[in-house]
């Protein structure tokens, strides 16, 4: 029993035996070879040895296994912060093995951890041979990985000091299960990190991880998956949502990487999104190398002169439109004051490109009258207010537009784009707050963001 009450099976501590080869051939590099003994049939066998950490390889039953190291980049840094480790495994006769099919092979009980620990032994031992001293090595680690005993813990810790490898230096990365305790794997997790070790939350928006797992397990690092990026770059509704989702996930205290970039498109995108790491075949594909990060380096300037270029086209895009709707808004308000009703004051406002409707609400943000459409509106959204209430008299008083005017009278206020209920459009909203006949008075109009956006030329 362990201190929660929990029943632990004990297995017999493994042991590490290391021996050493004069020349090993991989591919056409020649390297030291210190291999790892996977004893039969699946539990490893380990005696303590000092010999040198080069070029690790193990040997399971008839299959070599060895490692490959995917950098993740950071946007701030421009250079690699970190490598993945992956596992590579070759038959007798060279023929590459698919890892999960060496790790979903049937164990003893127990036994599987063991094999889990091994892999990681030699991803770490390679790592130390990759990566400088800044970087940190990622683990792709089962939820069960993190539900073990305490003779795992000390091997885990025994391993890491003869590699002259702090915790800090180690990210664990959770990979997704339907199944499982999340108790105990809470449980675990908090363990680990109270050793010191980093804790990330694998695939994203794949399969079984989502935003409650989040919550659940309060990882360092959030992984978005390969998929959510290669949607994004298809469907541009995905796109605008992705910084929302990004921003999201910082609230909760986690930094966001996204795997899985294959394109430029896709790289834009991740670095207008905010996220804070970046891995993919774009930037570097796998291999048992150091990236050479001249090269990365590179290809991240590129990337941020692209970003910055953007940024420049949306930037004077967005000051020709704020200039044509400011200055018609502020007409249309002068004849508000004038004493010109609303359909008449904002008729020129209403002929800009992309306005769909001008409404006017009083000062504790009641709609007063209908709304004034556009008479050749750019949207064919339907209405969904129109099956539920007429306009008039609806009260918009938790609006950034009504907030935001009010705040700061006589000055044009623009919102993000949003889902509009009066036409289940995305639209970005003008406002003014006004004081006209006794009174003060906020006046809208609601623009189709999608036809703006495609006519100033935003990307």
């Amino acid at each position: 029993m362990n201190a929660a009450g929990v029943k632990v099976e004990r297995l017999p501590k493994p042991k590490i035996r290391f021996t050493t080869a004069a020349s090993h051939r991989y591919g056409e590099r020649r390297a030291i070879l210190a291999s790892i003994q996977l004893g039969p049939p699946d539990l490893l066998q380990f005696s303590g040895n000092d010999a040198s950490l080069r070029s690790s390889f193990a040997q399971f039953g008839d299959l070599t296994l060895s490692s490959a190291f995917q950098p993740i980049f950071s946007f701030s840094h421009h250079r690699p912060i970190g490598y993945e480790a992956l596992l590579r495994a070759y038959d007798s006769a060279r023929n590459e093995v698919e890892p999960l099919k060496v790790l979903n092979r049937p164990n003893a009980r127990g036994r599987w951890n063991n094999l889990e620990r091994g892999v990681q032994l030699l991803h770490a031992s390679n790592f130390v041979r990759v990566a400088n001293a800044h970087q940190r090595l990622f683990l792709n680690t089962r939820p069960e990985g993190f539900i073990i005993s305490e003779a795992y813990r000390r091997l885990v810790e025994d391993t890491l000091a003869r590699l002259q490898l702090t915790p800090q230096r180690i990210v664990l990365e959770v990979l997704e299960s339907p199944n499982g305790n999340i108790e105990r794997l809470i449980e675990g997790i908090a363990s680990f990190r109270k050793q010191g070790f980093l804790i990330a939350l694998d695939d994203f928006g794949a399969g079984h991880s989502n935003i409650d797992r989040v919550w659940q397990l309060q990882p360092d690092i959030v992984k978005l998956d390969r998929s959510v990026i290669a949607q994004a770059a298809r469907e541009p509704r995905v796109a605008r949502v992705l910084p929302r989702l990004v921003s999201l996930l910082h609230e909760t205290g986690a930094l966001v990487l996204i795997e899985g970039v294959e394109t430029q498109f896709e790289a834009l995108l991740s670095m207008e999104c905010d996220a804070d790491f970046v891995q993919g075949f774009y930037f570097a594909r796998p291999a048992p190398a150091s990236v050479d990060e001249e090269t990365c380096r590179a290809v991240m300037d590129s990337l941020s002169e692209m970003f910055r270029a953007r940024v420049e086209v949306n930037a004077r895009a967005k000051t020709t439109l704020l200039s044509a709707y400011t200055v018609a808004l502020q007409t249309a308000a002068e004849r508000f004051c004038a004493g010109i009703d609303l359909p008449h004051a904002s008729e020129d406002l209403l002929r800009l490109e992309g306005a769909v409707r001008c409404f006017l609400l009083d000062a504790r943000a009641f709609q007063i009258g209908d709304d004034v459409k556009a008479a050749q509106p750019c949207t064919s959204a339907p209405n969904f207010s129109q099956s539920t209430a007429e306009p008039s008299g609806c009260c918009w008083d938790r609006r950034p537009y009504f907030r935001n005017a009010i705040s700061e009278l006589g000055k044009v206020q623009v919102t993000e784009p949003y889902l509009s209920i009066n036409g289940v459009h995305l639209c970005v909203t003008f406002s003014i707050a006004i004081s006209a006949r006794g009174s003060i008075w906020v006046m809208c109009v609601d623009t189709d963001w999608r036809h703006i956006a495609g006519r100033y030329g935003m990307v």
